[in-house]
Parts: structure tokens; C-alpha cells; sequence
């Protein structure tokens, strides 16, 4: 270490100087001229002149300067795993514990001669990581945890020593991680060599027959209309060969089984099956393997997840009565808009509505909840019978929600027992006149409010000569704030309002149609319906534009375990995030909903950045498959995410009779360039492992003029002088 002076005044030298020297001259002929050379006088002088230059060496700041170099070791950490699966013993060996063959790791010389070169580490970890411990505590550690987050607890530390020199990282595990569904994880990158150790012999263990499903993986939202792939991946030991049948079933149905085999020795193999999303909705599929012939553990052999089919665009659902014209040619116009995504239901010979065209397999109650998924309803000719009370209390309550309607109606639905004698009464932009329509051709025209109006803008700039309709039916009056954009001779033809949130069109013709058929109109039909749809989708002016979005922080659940569901809140403006309340519904498949609070995410959060956070931390007591729903109330309005759904299995694995996972543990030491080893040779490779210490240049500045023992002997000079000025009885 080599040390240097430096002075950091800032004032000129030849100043400070000047200025000591002036109060040193000034000081000493004061004394020499008014006072008497006694004892205590000199012994004053003596101590301001002593002041004097001490006051002048704090004004130059000194400052010593150290230069050190330094050997610093790195670190080698020691990670073991505390969960209950550490006190199995295996079939084939009794009084051998895993745990017990790690204690017996932590007493070989390894420590010792590591601690020279390397500053030792050590944590446990089970469902969470410990605080840093002295090595020798490790070993006393409990044994009980529910579970073992090995990739966690392993990244966790990593985190910890980002930057810092690792010179490796022993991982005493049996390497049986209860959250992580695959094993992709161990391919790194690494930032240093990892060693894992062999705890028990590999034949261990007796092959009861066991078969099971260990995860299966699938895009959980899809677009209706595509195909997607499932991945099964199944284990099993105890197979002596057998085939086994591996089903797939939609709900109840099964739609797909492909037999395979797995070796007698055990292993796993990976299956795939092809999904076809013919309608939209959410769909539940079960991988099912049967049981082998005197298989006893039979929870594993199942596995469930949720798909959630929707549509890439704007939904629109229209919705006809028995099979007419309109409905033939308004079809074609809205699967040809390609800014919507439509789909169509009829009136078939029974009575009950039925999907056409690409929404498939579709059934639609037209409930609450099936209508929040669309954004337009468009209906056409039915009673009041056909409609529904249920369905038209619906409807009103979709609009009133910011959803737009578009009352095509027709013969039936005008009439006195049609919408009018429903709920669709209290938004009927018009006050009917019998329902009778009168047949003619007519001249349609815009009005002044339709020439302007948003919904007609495409259509004003095609209009070009008249247009005909053939059938109209009157009203007596518009309700107050309706407007006529549209009309026939003086007539209502299309009418608009507003109503609650939402938007209401009623098109008072069954004829509209034919401007297919008039040469040369073909595009006025098509501009019509274009311009309609685009006004009728709802905007952020119109509807909060606001969202939810449900997540979870983990792929695969077991009975015990804790998932945290994080809910994001987008496109709301900062006070109205601030001050959302976020609740959550679960529903456990015995047909409970329990609903629960979400707290605030902090700012910083990384769900929160892009939209205020909200998350839920939910201990599973009930295994199979568990659905939740996230919902908060603004103005009035409630908002709901999409349904999230997670499987939990109904078992604990953590004291399941496993082996020991050494294909895990070699791929963690192979990719990071350290070893797998047995435990009688895990000394030798651990003592002879290559340390480099190395040498940092470490410059520290220590203030001279600022010490406390620089300030107390200025203030010991201020108290002797006086004192002595008071024993002379001087001022």
C-alpha cells in the first residue's frame, strides 16, 4: 500500500499563505507590544500561533491519497435442496435418505480446502429460497418442504451474484422440480460450472407399474377457424411392454387416441395430436391415459387444459328469423367485410336457431355473456315468441353496455307482436303504426342529418340517381333524440339513436335487398352495410376502452400448491387506474364461485408497465380444472377479462416415489462445464477444482482536515485559551 498527499483548496496558494502569515505577524507583535511577558501570556501566544497554523492547514484540505492491491477470491456457492422429497429412501436400500448422503457430502475435506481458495456460499431452498448461511449450518437444516423450485431457487441466487466471479455452484438435489413442466430449462447459458451429485444407486428403486401424463402443452388462445397442435408428453414404468392407449376428449367426447409404447425400463415419449377450432368458445381437453394392470397410482393419469377459441376481428352476431332474401344477400355483405368477423344464426323448421357458415358448430343462447364477446347484433324478422323474453332482456342490457343493435325486422317484427310486445320496446327508436307494411316502389333519399351523418358518408359519395324500395313500414311518431338519416316519400326508411351507452338502427323496410339486383346499384347496398358497421363499432369515445387481462405465474399445479394470478388493466387513463378495485371470481370445478379481492401491484412491477397490475396469490385445495374471471366497475359499467383457466393435479409429488432425476442433473452439469458425480468421488473433483484469485488496484481518499481528531484538538486550543484568559481576568 502506498499512500500520497494531496491538497484540494481551491483559493490560491499564495493567498492562504499571505492571509497566515498577516494573522501569524499581527497575533505575535499584539503580544510582544500591550502584554507582559509572563508564564501564562507566552503559554497563550503559543497556543493561538499553534490555532493559527492548524486553521491554515484545514484551509489547504488535505487529503491522503492509498493505493492497495488486493487479492480477492471468488465465490463458490452451495445450493441444497430442503424439500420432504429429501427424506425418501428408496425400495432397494433402506437407511439411505438422500438427505443423509448430503450431510455426509458437507463433512468431506472439499470444505476445507475450498475455503482457502474461495469464498464459500451456501443457501437451502425448497418452495422459496433461504438468506445466506455459514456453511456448516446447511446440514441442520429441515427437511419438510411442500416443494421444490430448483430453476427458481437457482436463478434466484444467480440474480444475487450478477457480476460477481463464481467459481462454481455445487446443487445438492434429487432434481425433481415440482413447478417446471419440461426440462429445456438446464440448457443455460450458465455463468458458471454446476456440479450435482448422485444420491442414491440408479436401480434403487422398484418399477411398480405407473403410467402418467406429465404435461401437455397447446396455444391456450386460438382464432377460430384454425387448427392448432397438442402435445402430450407421458411417462411410465412398468410397462413390460404393454401398448397404451392415449386419449384425447373434448368435454366428455373423445375425438382422437394414439397407441404408442414406452421401453420396459421405463421413459417417456411425446405424442401430438391436431385440433380443429370450428366455433367459438371456451373448450376443456383431456389427455387420458388407462390404468396398466396392477397400476395403484392413478391420479397422474390424467391431464386437462382450457382453450379459449375466439375471433381475430370485430364480432357480429346476425341473427334471422325463418329463411328469406335479406338474409341471402346481407350474408354475403358482412363475410366480405373484412374488418368484422360474423357470425350467423337462422331460425330452422323447428323452431330454434342454428350456426351457418363459418362460426361452425356454434350455439348461441344469446345470454348476457355470450353477447359481451360480439360488438354488433344485428336482428332481423322474428316475434316476439321466436325472440324471447330472456333473449331480448339481453339485448337491452347489451346496448345499454355500450353494444350496438340493428333492427333489421320485417313482417313479424314489426308487427304488434313483434319487438315491441318485448323488452325491445324501451329502445325502439320510433313509435310503430300497426305494423302493416305498405307496398310500392318508392324513392329513397338522405336526409339533411343523413348527408352529414358518419354511418352514410360512404354511401352519399355513391349516390348517384335514385334509389328504389319496394315495401315500407310506417310509424306515427320518431322518439325524441332519434334521428331520420334516411326516408321513402317523406317516410322514415333508417332511423338512429343513442341509447344508454350504445346505439340502436332501425331499418324500416324488408326490401333493401333488391338494390342488388338494380344495374348499377350493386355498390350502394355494399356502401350502405359498410358505412353502418363502421359507425355502429363501438369507439373509445362511445365505450371505456379499458380491458383486463388474466395471467399466471406457473404452467404446472399440484394439489398445496400457491398460484399468483396477475391481472393488467390497459387503456385506462392514470386517475382512473389509480383508483380501480380489481376482484376476482374463482371457480373451482365443484361448481363454487368464490370471489376474492386483487391488490395493487406496485408501479415498478413488470405486469404493471404497461397498465396498472393487480395480482392474487391462491393457495389450491381442490384439484381439476379451475377457471377465473377478473372484473372491476367503472362508471357504472363492469369490465371482465377473458375466462383464464389452470388444471391443478390432484396430488402432492413432492413424497411420490421418484427416483432420483439424473438425466436433469447430467444436462445442468454438461451444459455449464461442470460434473456429475457419485457422492465418494465428488471430494476429489471438488478439491482439485482450478481457483484464480485476482488482484484488484483499490484507490481510497481519506480526509485530513475534517478527522474528529483534528477537530477536537482546535476545540481543546478555544478551551485552554479560555481558560487562561480567565485566570488573568482578561476579556
Amino acid at each position: 500500500m502506498t499512500k500520497e498527499l494531496l491538497f484540494e483548496h481551491t483559493v490560491p496558494t499564495g493567498l492562504i499563505l499571505w492571509a497566515l502569515a498577516a494573522a501569524l505577524g499581527v497575533g505575535l507583535f499584539s503580544f510582544w507590544r500591550y502584554l507582559p511577558r509572563t508564564f501564562d501570556i507566552v503559554g497563550l501566544a503559543v497556543i493561538r500561533v499553534f490555532f493559527i497554523v492548524l486553521l491554515g492547514w484545514c484551509l489547504f484540505r488535505p487529503v491522503e491519497r492509498r493505493h492497495e492491491n488486493e487479492h480477492l477470491k471468488p465465490r463458490f456457492l452451495v445450493l441444497a435442496d430442503t424439500s420432504a422429497s429429501m427424506e425418501l429412501t428408496p425400495q432397494k436400500k433402506e437407511n439411505s435418505k438422500r438427505w443423509n448422503v448430503v450431510q455426509e457430502v458437507l463433512k468431506q475435506p472439499w470444505t476445507n480446502v475450498l475455503a482457502s481458495k474461495a469464498e464459500i456460499d451456501a443457501y437451502g431452498f425448497d418452495t422459496v429460497l433461504t438468506s445466506k448461511l455459514p456453511l456448516k449450518e446447511v446440514a441442520g437444516l429441515p427437511v419438510k418442504g411442500s416443494g421444490t423450485r430448483l430453476r427458481d431457487s437457482l436463478q434466484q441466487v444467480l440474480d444475487r451474484y450478477k457480476g460477481q466471479t463464481l467459481a462454481g455452484i455445487l446443487l445438492l438435489t434429487d432434481g425433481l422440480d415440482t413447478r417446471e413442466v419440461g426440462e429445456e430449462w438446464t440448457a443455460g447459458p450458465w455463468p458458471a460450472p454446476i456440479y450435482t451429485v448422485q444420491l442414491e444407486p440408479p436401480d434403487s428403486w422398484e418399477e411398480t407399474p405407473d403410467v402418467r401424463v406429465l404435461r401437455v402443452e397447446t396455444p391456450r388462445r386460438v382464432v377460430v377457424g384454425w387448427k392448432s397442435e397438442l402435445t402430450a408428453v407421458i411417462g411410465a414404468t412398468g410397462t413390460k411392454g404393454a401398448t397404451l392407449q392415449v386419449q384425447l376428449y373434448e368435454k366428455d367426447r373423445l375425438i382422437q387416441e394414439i397407441p404408442t409404447q414406452i421401453s420396459a425400463d421405463g421413459g417417456t415419449k411425446e405424442l401430438k395430436f391436431q385440433l380443429e377450432h370450428k366455433a367459438v368458445g371456451d373448450f376443456v381437453y383431456t389427455v387420458k391415459v388407462p390404468p396398466l394392470p396392477k397400476e395403484t397410482v392413478l391420479d397422474n393419469n390424467e391431464f386437462q387444459v382450457s382453450v379459449d377459441v375466439t375471433d381475430a376481428k370485430n364480432r357480429v352476431l346476425y341473427v334471422e328469423g325463418a329463411p328469406r332474401f335479406e338474409f341471402k344477400f346481407l350474408k354475403r355483405a358482412l363475410e366480405r367485410n373484412k374488418e368484422i368477423s360474423p357470425v350467423m344464426l337462422l331460425q330452422g323448421s323447428d323452431g330454434k336457431l342454428m350456426s351457418v357458415g363459418s362460426s361452425g358448430d356454434a350455439n348461441l343462447s344469446m345470454s348476457h355473456e355470450q353477447l359481451a364477446q360480439f360488438k354488433i347484433v344485428v336482428l332481423g324478422n322474428m316475434n316476439a315468441g321466436t325472440l324471447g323474453g330472456e333473449r331480448a332482456a339481453a339485448l337491452v342490457k347489451f346496448v345499454d353496455e355500450g353494444g350496438s343493435l340493428v333492427l333489421l325486422g320485417g313482417d313479424d317484427a314489426w308487427s304488434p307482436h313483434g319487438f315491441e310486445a318485448t323488452h325491445l320496446k324501451a329502445l325502439l327508436p320510433f313509435k310503430s303504426d300497426g305494423g302493416v307494411p305498405r307496398e310500392q316502389r318508392f324513392t329513397a333519399s338522405l336526409t339533411k342529418e343523413g348527408e352529414t351523418h358518419p354511418a352514410l358518408k360512404n354511401l352519399a359519395a355513391k349516390w348517384t340517381k335514385p334509389m328504389p324500395v319496394l315495401s315500407i313500414f310506417p310509424v306515427s311518431t320518431v322518439a325524441p333524440g332519434a334521428t331520420s338519416v334516411m326516408i321513402a316519400d317523406d317516410q322514415p326508411l333508417i332511423v338512429a339513436q343513442r341509447f344508454g351507452q350504445g346505439k340502436v338502427v332501425a331499418i324500416l323496410s324488408s326490401s333493401l335487398w333488391r338494390w342488388q339486383l338494380e344495374p348499377g346499384q350493386k355498390d350502394e347496398y355494399l356502401a350502405l352495410w359498410d358505412g353502418l358497421l363502421q359507425w355502429l363499432m363501438p369507439h373509445a369515445s362511445d365505450v371505456s376502452a379499458l380491458s383486463l387481462d388474466l395471467t399466471a405465474d406457473v404452467e404446472q399445479l399440484f394439489l398445496g400448491d400457491t398460484i399468483t394470478l396477475t391481472a393488467r388493466l390497459g387503456g385506462a387513463p392514470d386517475a382512473q387506474a389509480g383508483s380501480a378495485t380489481v376482484g376476482v371470481e374463482l371457480r373451482p370445478p365443484d361448481g363454487r364461485k368464490i370471489p376474492f379481492p386483487m391488490q395493487p401491484l406496485p408501479a415498478n412491477a413488470t405486469a404493471a408497465k404497461n397498465g396498472a397490475g393487480f395480482s392474487l396469490a391462491y393457495k389450491t385445495d381442490t384439484g381439476g380444472m379451475h377457471t377465473a374471471v377478473a372484473s372491476m366497475t367503472v362508471n357504472g359499467k363492469k369490465i371482465e377479462s377473458p375466462p383464464f383457466s389452470f388444471f391443478v393435479k390432484p396430488f402432492t409429488p413432492e413424497t411420490s416415489p421418484l427416483p432420483q432425476n439424473f438425466d436433469l442433473l447430467k444436462a445442468l452439469s454438461q451444459t455449464s462445464g461442470g460434473q456429475f458425480c457419485d457422492s465418494d468421488k465428488l471430494n476429489e473433483v471438488l478439491s482439485s477444482i482450478e481457483i484464480k484469485t485476482s488482484r484488484e488496484d483499490r484507490i481510497t481518499y481519506r480526509n485530513l482536515y475534517d478527522s474528529p481528531g483534528l477537530l477536537a484538538v482546535l476545540m481543546g486550543l478555544l478551551v485552554a485559551d479560555w481558560i487562561l484568559r480567565k485566570r488573568r481576568s482578561m476579556p
